[in-house]
């Protein structure tokens, strides 16, 4: 038992480093189907809108950002699964700026940003553990009435993030921990939901916020959004701007 404990707290770190509390951390999907499959969702994870999404975010956090890194996950949102993203590394306004350009550059409804405070009253619950059937999570996550959350799996390591208002899942989140014996981190902070129900009006949204942030600082990367090296970019991307 306590071997087994230090192995997911060896493999917590592994995945966490580098990740400062300090720093906000961006939930955002390319995904705009609706009702797809656990199995279409881990499929699409490896798909070429995956590889294209996650490559265009890299590039931006990593032109926008001083310390960033882009994961390959795959989230539940109302229920329904779909392959996803998460930036960490960014301060809270980058990150709120890349989460517009991506939701922008993506057609998306909605991102997430949330950003840790001691003065905060919600919360970014963290479960992270091992298993031996890693891309059964989502499943577990609804056995326990889990609607919404984010999971990044890397070999048996598992990480389980859900945003939380209030404290009506704590007892579901705590039962899902206990059940698949993970340990739990708890960061307060306030998340931030961009966007709106309806696609159209999400983009307009997207487009007033990115030309705010714009107008205040010196470089601009929306103009890039719809330039074909985006609409390319399936490695991994570097600093140097497309052409």
């Amino acid at each position: 038992m306590l071997l087994g404990l230090l192995q997911r707290a060896f493999l917590s770190c592994l995945l966490l480093s580098g990740i400062s509390p300090a720093q906000s951390y961006l939930f955002a999907s390319p995904n705009t189907r609706d009702h797809l499959s656990d199995e279409a969702a881990a499929d699409s994870l490896n798909s070429f809108e995956q590889s294209n999404f996650l490559a265009v975010a890299s590039y931006l956090a990593g032109n926008i950002c001083s310390a960033s890194r882009v994961l390959n996950t795959e989230g539940i949102y109302a229920g329904n699964a779909e392959n996803s993203s998460l930036v960490t590394g960014c301060k809270n306004s980058q990150a709120q700026y890349i989460g517009e350009l991506l939701g922008r550059y993506a057609h998306q409804k909605w991102i997430l940003v949330f950003e840790p405070s001691s003065t905060g009253n919600e919360r970014l619950w963290i479960i992270a553990g091992s298993s031996d059937h890693p891309s059964d999570a989502i499943k577990y996550l609804r056995q326990y009435g889990i609607n919404g959350a984010t999971v990044l799996v890397q070999g048996p390591a598992i990480h389980v993030y859900i945003w939380s208002t209030d404290h009506s899942q704590d007892a579901a989140i705590h039962s899902f921990a206990d059940a698949e014996h993970g340990s739990i981190e708890v960061i307060q902070g306030k998340g931030t939901l961009i966007g709106n129900d309806d696609r159209t009006l999400a983009q307009h949204v997207f487009d007033q916020r990115i030309h705010a942030y714009e107008r205040t600082h010196h470089r601009s990367f929306s103009r890039l959004l719809w330039s074909k090296p985006l609409r390319d970019m399936v490695s991994q991307s570097t600093k140097e701007a497309p052409q």
